[in-house]
């Protein structure tokens, strides 16, 4: 069984009759569909019809009510083994209009293969023409939202879950040299109308994010995901399973697709909540005329009953599906625990620097720890399966040779700092050279200098403190 999965709120201005005519156009522009589309253009009101031709049926229905409106489609096709299902509800409240999408693919023969999910165009589509609404604090649409100096308390809020979104965050954190690991732009082609892409412009912004989330934010590039009303997250970096930029963006994708197909929608607006209330409507229609056809009556009531079927079934499903992501959870919980050591509420000032200094102190361990001794051996062990990135080496070296014969704060000098790391903000007569942001590790530089030794000593002091 092949899912997807989404819900979103659209902007408002757009009427529940606008969102059906370009369901049913997508339908109709569609390669694979032969219904054409005149077939398609006459909308029920405040009822249903159905369109057939050959392998293909479409359901249209529609509803509206004292406080909300709610209308949608059902296509259905069955070809080479397979049967799809696609639905397109749309429910428009005083509050908000949301638009849900869900695909199901089934395979009628064991001997048939399922197609890979993929997201559906008609998402694109819908931003295009319908446009998004508002997510909580943050709006639906089809570019990355890039965050500025100064908004660190909207990224804290995301990362915490306290902005009100419904969608998850991807919150593509600023890597040492201020890059980043993923292409924001082509990342949000593959996940919007799905969650939103928030792009952190720097790693001074980062170290604020830090303070305000008590190291709940992904930091040096990394990629996290981020999930509303949970403490989940997910963090994505490049390694030898993924190790290019592609590829990381397709797994952050195909992660947040799997994850909406298997979460049961929150709000109303369902296919099986469209027909529920259609036939709610029928019913009450016939009552209210005082009606003596019984087959009506009989008709009626068959409808509610089978809309109701359908939301038992779904529920039925859903703690199925529970149960199966509690094993997974716990199977992942027991997995984290077992690991060497827990991640404290330091980060990493460069590339792998925690990872560095616990293997450093190991092979302190080891020399110090008597030959032969179980101890020596578990800890060389470690060692041979764990090797230092090289990174501080190169930082220090990169220092010592910057600063040997320093002067003055030349522009040399002063990129050649801001690209190892370090802000250069004045303070009287001497500079202030603070560390990845990280107001513990300032250093003071005198504008000019005429001691030859100078530059030697600062880059000791400097080096001693960091490494």
């Amino acid at each position: 069984m092949a899912n997807f999965s989404t819900e979103f709120p659209i902007d408002p201005k757009n009427s529940v009759a606008a969102v059906m005519r370009l369901a049913c156009e997508w339908i109709a522009g569609s390669p694979h569909t032969r219904i054409p589309k005149t077939d398609l253009q006459e909308l029920p009101e405040n009822g249903e019809r159905s369109v057939s031709l050959g392998i293909e049926r479409v359901e249209l229905a529609h509803l509206r009510a004292e406080d909300f409106e709610i209308g949608g489609l059902r296509y259905e096709r069955t070809d080479e083994g397979l049967a799809w299902t696609t639905s397109i509800v749309t429910l428009k409240t005083s509050e908000r209009h949301l638009l849900s999408l869900q695909v199901l693919c089934e395979a009628l023969d064991t001997a048939v293969r399922l197609p890979p999910p993929k997201k559906p165009y008609f998402i694109r589509q819908a931003l295009a023409e319908l446009g998004g609404g508002a997510d909580g604090e943050i709006p639906i649409t089809d570019r990355p939202f890039h965050l500025s100096p100064g908004e660190e308390a909207v990224a804290a809020a995301l990362i915490l879950g306290t902005a009100r979104n419904t969608l998850p965050i991807v919150y593509v954190s600023a890597g040492y040299r201020d890059g980043h690991l993923v292409n924001p732009e082509e990342l949000t082609k593959y996940v919007s109308g799905m969650a939103h892409v928030v792009v952190e412009p720097s790693r001074v912004f980062s170290y604020k994010v830090k303070l305000l989330t008590k190291s709940r934010n992904v930091y040096g590039g990394t990629v996290g995901v981020y999930w509303p009303n949970s403490e989940a997250r997910r963090t994505y970096f490049r390694d030898d399973t993924t190790p290019s930029t592609r590829g990381l963006e397709l797994e952050i994708a195909k992660d947040i697709r799997v994850a909406l197909s298997n979460r049961r929608q929150r709000t109303n607006c369902t296919w099986s909540h469209l027909k529920e209330t259609v036939a709610k409507l029928r019913f009450d229609n016939l009552k209210a005329a005082g009606s003596t056809e019984l087959q009506a009556y009989v008709d009626a009531f068959d409808a509610e009953i089978a809309a109701k079927q359908t939301r038992v079934d779904d529920a039925h499903q859903e703690i199925a599906r529970l149960t199966a992501e509690v094993h997974r959870l716990s199977s992942l919980e027991h997995s984290a625990e077992g690991g060497f050591i827990r991640q404290g509420e330091e980060q990493d000032l460069y590339e792998h620097e925690i990872r560095d200094i616990v293997i450093d102190a190991l092979e302190a361990a080891s020399r110090a720890t008597r030959a032969g001794s179980r101890r020596q051996h578990v800890l060389l062990d470690l060692l041979k399966a764990n090797a230092a990135s090289g990174t501080r080496q190169r930082i220090e070296e990169e220092i010592k040779s910057l600063l040997k014969t320093y002067r003055d704060m030349d522009a040399r000098t002063r990129n050649s700092l801001a690209r190892l790391g370090f802000d250069l903000p004045e303070d009287g007569k001497h500079y202030k050279a603070v560390f990845q942001g990280d107001g513990r590790y300032t250093f003071t530089l005198p504008k000019t200098s005429s001691d030859h030794r100078a530059g030697k000593n600062m880059a000791s002091d400097i080096n001693n403190t960091l490494f």
